[in-house]
């Protein structure tokens, strides 16, 4: 039934500071910038008068991320206390070349992260070096590196 997966869906604040951070600070490829509204979409969304901006930015040859701002309804901002154990949770996991050269140049630019890279040292994972890191809304990006090139 299930063939793959095609994106995976953030919404967003404010979709040029977004922008500012997924395109501009990770390197991540525009292929889409589109507004969207109309009795589909709100039937689709499940939300009366519904608009918004989608943004498609490419994740490898095959993924993407879909950035969405509404423009109607207005949504709520995420929970300043909000953290990782909170149900609906969740982040996304992105592979980089050098983690700690991707962690320098962003903690340069000013990007919050919990910890330094840190290397998995057991099990399934073992020798990968992970980090989380914090977008413009505060919604969370791990940044993933495999053993074959810590």
């Amino acid at each position: 039934m299930i063939e793959g997966l095609h994106h995976t869906s953030r919404t967003v604040a404010d979709m040029e500071r977004s922008l500012g951070f997924y395109r501009d600070l990770l390197g991540l490829e525009v292929v889409l910038d589109e507004r969207l509204e109309g009795a589909s979409l709100e039937r689709v969304v499940g939300l009366a008068g519904a608009r918004l901006r989608v943004v498609e930015l490419r994740l490898g040859s095959e993924l993407l991320l879909e950035l969405i701002e509404y423009t109607a309804p207005k949504g709520r901002p995420l929970a300043s206390d909000a953290s990782a154990a909170d149900v609906g949770a969740h982040h996304i996991a992105l592979l980089v070349d050098d983690i700690h050269a991707a962690h320098s140049r962003l903690v340069a630019a000013g990007v919050r992260f919990t910890t330094a890279p840190v290397e998995i040292t057991g099990g399934l994972f073992a020798g990968t070096w992970t980090t989380y890191c914090f977008d413009p809304d505060g919604m969370t990006v791990e940044l993933w590196r495999p053993p074959t090139a810590a």
